[in-house]
């Protein structure tokens, strides 16, 4: 019997399947398509629009997605005689226990987003990131754990997919079954890893990361936002540069506009650090921001909260042989333990002092690097997620 899966994935779209979590979803739907015939169901103004895309499955554009439209969405379903059902799951898809249990075919769903608790979105929001970063998350949060629990628990999924041991010891502790959990990793591209080769501590690096004036380059890459603890790093670099004359901080301010970098280099000088802190807009290619990742010396991404699981961009500066610092939030500690520095965002010295450690000691960072960069040699590219997949669904 030929494979029939349809992906149920709100804001699928070609305009995001560069971002998380849509590129998780957008990678594994390329995969299972080798093996069957595959369709996504997004959201869209009309009842149903189809599109074929050219990675070999078909996306349909529906207004059918919505609760109130279940019935129809069903229908819909149905349509594609589908023999498995993967579902991009947060806690809200409990509204949609009755439609998945009508439903013929296996389930799989999909959790695509961080399960955190109301005491890490009360600080989060104490600090300053705005509700509208945040409420997509309270939204999801609102459901009791224990609600949302059941609905995994219940049968409905042959499987459920997590992307992080954050997560799955959330649902755990939660009382979803083990033998329902799967671990299936965000991925990376294979030249994600990249050209960095392990460092020698009495050598110096051939492609130097310090700055043509010698100084020890700590870099932030992407979108300016407090959601990504961009604010807490800058006000930490101030306690940093006050302790030492030898670093910079060079910020690639993904999409920033000329107006927007006005703004931030206002920001930067009304704090001292005006000849401290390199600051780039704009877009830069793939292979400009990983060059600027092997110019480095640190790679800081002090995220708040992280609003789709795993950032892919601690991942890109890990492949590379570069220590980050990260937040204690999701599954950041348990990729960069031992490989980088874990420091509170939120606590301002505590995430200068994480900083400047690293800054001080350099056979710390070598160590770090190369431990990251090892690390990553092993770590799953998508086309190894997408063959956990397709095994996990009986079609390898």
């Amino acid at each position: 019997m030929e494979s029939r899966i349809v992906i149920v994935a709100n804001g699928f779209s070609r305009q995001n399947v560069r971002l998380q979590p849509w590129r998780y979803l957008y990678e594994i739907a390329r995969r299972l398509a080798t093996r069957a015939t595959l369709t996504v169901l997004t959201e869209g103004p009309a009842e149903a629009e189809e599109k074929r895309w050219p990675e070999g499955f078909t996306v349909v554009s529906t207004n059918c997605l919505s609760v109130r439209r279940q019935e129809l969405l069903g229908r819909l379903i149905s349509g594609y005689e589908a023999t498995q059902i993967w579902w991009s799951v947060t806690p809200r898809s409990i509204a949609y226990r009755g439609l998945l249990r009508s439903l013929a075919g296996d389930k799989y769903a999909l959790i695509t987003c961080p399960l955190y608790s109301y005491r890490q979105l009360f600080r989060a929001s104490r600090a300053g990131v705005p509700f509208d970063e945040l409420r997509a998350l309270w939204q999801q949060r609102l459901i009791p754990r224990r609600a949302f629990s059941r609905f995994l628990g219940s049968g409905i999924f042959r499987k459920v997919f997590v992307q992080s041991e954050a997560n799955r010891e959330v649902l755990l502790n939660a009382a979803v079954p083990e033998s329902r959990l799967a671990l299936l990793r965000v991925g990376i591209d294979a030249e994600d890893r990249g050209r960095s080769v392990p460092v020698n501590d009495e050598s110096e690096r051939v492609e130097g990361a310090s700055g043509s004036d010698g100084k020890l380059t700590v870099l932030y890459f992407g979108a300016v936002r407090r959601i990504r603890g961009y604010h807490a790093l800058v006000n930490a670099f101030g306690i940093v540069a006050g302790a030492t004359d030898n670093a910079r901080l060079r910020i690639l301010a993904r999409g920033a506009t000329n107006d927007e970098l006005t703004r931030l280099r206002a920001g930067i000088e009304s704090r001292g650090l005006a000849g401290k802190v390199d600051l780039v807009g704009g877009w830069l290619t793939r292979e400009q921001v990983w060059d600027e990742i092997e110019r480095s010396d640190i790679v800081a991404l002090p995220f708040v909260i992280v609003p789709s699981d795993i950032p892919i961009a601690i991942l890109e500066a890990m492949a590379r042989g570069k220590p980050v610092v990260g937040s204690p939030v999701d599954g950041i500690p348990e990729l960069i333990e031992g490989r980088g520095v874990v420091a509170d965002p939120l606590d301002e010295k505590a995430l200068a002092g994480a900083i400047l450690s690293l800054l001080r000691d350099r056979k710390r960072r070598v160590r770090l690097g190369n431990n990251a960069r090892a690390f990553m040699e092993a770590y799953p590219d998508w086309d190894a997620v997408g063959r956990h997949a397709l095994a996990e669904a009986g079609l390898a």
